[in-house]
């Protein structure tokens, strides 16, 4: 208790209160700043990651669909039919497109960025072969339409569903990354808090051993010295 004594000068105690008042404060702000970035880290694996990984596998299903259709259309004879499966063909292509560019409104990496250009030049491809598939189908010529679409129509597909796959795998490698910054974000305020619940307690326990010497000086009377 003796240090107690020692402190008389008011700007001291001050400077030491306003000192962890402003710890305090600069980690309050800290916590809130990173709050808000463990929220946009969310944000992001949501809207820039979960979401375009639904985006791409309803690409990959349309895709397959397009496949079995091309295969019922060369299977068929009736024109009615064969005129149905070239519009639903058409119509999934066009989806595809409409899919791939809502993907590519999303933040993308350097190495989705290299993907995704890949894709599109062997979709160019895949879409000629597709084509040739359906006139050759649709003039009556099954034998040629159905080794094209074994052959080049398969190697097509490969190809394309390469890139599709690498796209796929890379947003689970950036989801990740995004999560282990976001835990190191929440054990950093996990600290923090501690921090600011240790400077609580040490602002109490000064204030009250202030006031305890206070009053102990209070209690001291003042002594009367007689000389003779």
């Amino acid at each position: 208790m003796n240090w107690a004594y020692r402190i008389t000068k008011r700007d001291k105690v001050a400077f030491a209160l306003g000192s962890v008042f402003a710890i305090i404060i600069l980690a309050n702000w800290f916590a809130s700043y990173s709050i808000g970035r463990v929220s946009n880290q969310f944000r992001e694996v949501y809207h820039d990651r979960l979401v375009p990984s639904l985006v791409i596998s309803d690409v990959m299903e349309r895709y397959y669909q397009n496949r079995l259709t091309l295969e019922d259309h060369i299977l068929s004879t009736a024109a009615s039919e064969q005129d149905s499966l070239h519009q639903l063909v058409l119509a999934n292509t066009e989806e595809i497109e409409s899919l791939i560019d809502k993907f590519e409104s999303t933040y993308l990496i350097e190495r989705e960025s290299e993907g995704l250009a890949t894709y599109k030049i062997e979709f160019k491809k895949l879409v000629a072969v597709q084509d040739r598939i359906l006139q050759l189908s649709s003039a009556g010529d099954k034998a040629k339409a159905e080794n094209l679409y074994r052959t080049e129509g398969h190697q097509a597909f490969l190809h394309l569903l390469e890139p599709l796959h690498e796209l796929i795998a890379l947003q689970g490698e950036v989801g990740k990354e995004l999560y282990q910054s976001a835990d190191r974000q929440v054990k950093t305020l996990k600290v923090l808090s501690y921090l600011v619940i240790g400077m609580s307690v040490f602002i109490a326990l000064l204030i009250a051993t202030l006031l305890q010497a206070t009053r102990k000086l209070k209690n001291i009377k003042p002594q009367n010295y007689h000389w003779n």
